[in-house]
């Protein structure tokens, strides 16, 4: 029974529930890892994947050299921790707009469906891009935050590109 569990676990922490106003339909189609290796803690509720980690869920791409998932014994409280030189994250949303996401470390919260993205942290919204040591995407509400690095008196940037005017 704990393979049954621990396995539909992993296929839930992916990414967020559906039913928390979801970008697409992403949500409701399957999630495909592969990675070199895998491990899986059962007694701790903690899956490891290393090396080469691939996850691919309708327009979701995830890419990192290791993941670790961490279930904490309660269900809607997984968290997800992505390492990499990035690791990545996209997704296409409704009006055709790639969300793009990258940064040393990347941490999603299941039970709040933000990302948090640690170190050399990025996001793309369509052509526009905001880089800062630190910045949370808030999947449900659409909002980001972003802090810089004021030990290393590095800022927030964002850069905003101008809108195309239509000729008429």
């Amino acid at each position: 029974m704990k393979i049954f569990n621990a396995s539909f676990i992993l296929l839930m922490l992916v990414l967020p529930l559906g039913s928390a106003n979801a970008l697409t339909d992403d949500f409701t189609k399957q999630a495909k890892i592969s990675s070199d290796k895998w491990h899986i803690d059962l007694q701790k509720n903690i899956a490891v994947y290393t090396g080469n980690v691939h996850i691919r869920q309708g327009s979701i791409e995830i890419t990192a050299q290791r993941l670790e998932i961490y279930n904490h014994g309660k269900s809607g409280q997984e968290q997800m921790v992505l390492i990499g030189s990035p690791a990545r994250f996209s997704q296409r949303i409704e009006d055709g707009t790639l969300i793009s996401a990258q940064a040393k470390e990347i941490r999603f919260e299941r039970h709040t469906n933000i990302l948090k993205l640690l170190r050399q942290a990025k996001v793309t919204w369509g052509k526009n891009i905001t880089s800062g040591d630190y910045i949370s995407y808030d999947m449900v509400r659409k909002s980001l935050n972003a802090d810089g690095d004021s030990t290393k008196n590095k800022q927030v940037i964002t850069i905003l590109q101008p809108t195309k005017k239509k000729n008429k």
